[in-house]
């Protein structure tokens, strides 16, 4: 796992996997197990996520730097305080 940002209604992260459709059954199940455990703790019920997923492989270096300064701006770009979201650069 490296860096991700959770937000109130979405979240973005970078991990390693060993192949396309790993990823996907692996994201699928994040979002399915994440929003019951949040659904049951607020006592809301239905969709917790935002759609349409954008799941994809980073390609090249310079992908890979776009998108952990994404990462890293995307509170600030939503005009969150401190508080209402979680993130953490990978520095290993």
């Amino acid at each position: 796992m490296g860096d991700f940002v959770i937000m109130p209604n979405h979240a973005h992260l970078l991990c390693v996997f060993s192949d396309e459709e790993t990823m996907r059954v692996q994201f699928d199940s994040w979002l399915k197990y994440s929003a019951t455990k949040i659904n049951r703790a607020t006592g809301r019920k239905g969709k917790f996520w935002q759609g349409d997923p954008f799941d994809h492989l980073v390609r090249s270096p310079e992908q890979y730097d776009y998108l952990r300064t994404y990462i890293g701006e995307n509170p600030r770009k939503a005009q969150l305080v401190e508080g209402e979201y979680l993130v953490r650069r990978y520095e290993g």
